[in-house]
């Protein structure tokens, strides 16, 4: 499947919704500048587009960003000219950070979820193995 780029379906969908073709463009741009903004904001660990997907920030990629970042900022310290990169790198950072936090929380208590439910199943078979073995106990059964 090859995907089609923007400029190959502006004109067509403009054609077809006798639209502008001017008002098509601006708004496809309005709605991939959002998108984009959207996935490089970091706010959120998951996003879903309509249509489109769902989009997960992988933890191991958080680490390797993190790590990316802190060996840029070490090359950087000590030049004023490059200050405003310097700031940039350890706001995302900071927000990187968040969304790993957040992760690992989604993540503990998916596990605390999980255990729970293995608790009341083994709890459960516990106690039918219990009135199982009491059966067979009872007097006047024959193996």
């Amino acid at each position: 499947m090859v995907p089609k780029k923007a400029k190959d379906f502006k004109k067509p969908t403009a054609e077809e919704l006798d639209l502008p073709e001017d008002l098509v463009n601006k708004l496809t741009d309005f709605y991939w500048e959002k998108v984009r903004k959207r996935i490089t904001d970091l706010k959120y660990k998951n996003l879903s587009i309509l249509n489109l997907g769902k989009f997960r920030v992988k933890h191991w990629k958080i680490d390797e960003t993190i790590e990316r970042y802190n060996a840029i900022i070490k090359k950087l310290d000590g030049k004023f000219t490059r200050y405003n990169i310097k700031k940039d790198l350890e706001e995302r950072i900071e927000q990187l950070t968040k969304i790993k936090e957040l992760a690992q929380e989604e993540t503990n208590k998916f596990k605390e979820i999980r255990e729970n439910r293995n608790d009341k199943k083994s709890k459960k078979n516990m106690e039918q193995q219990s009135s199982d073995m009491g059966r067979l106990q009872e007097p006047g059964i024959q193996d």
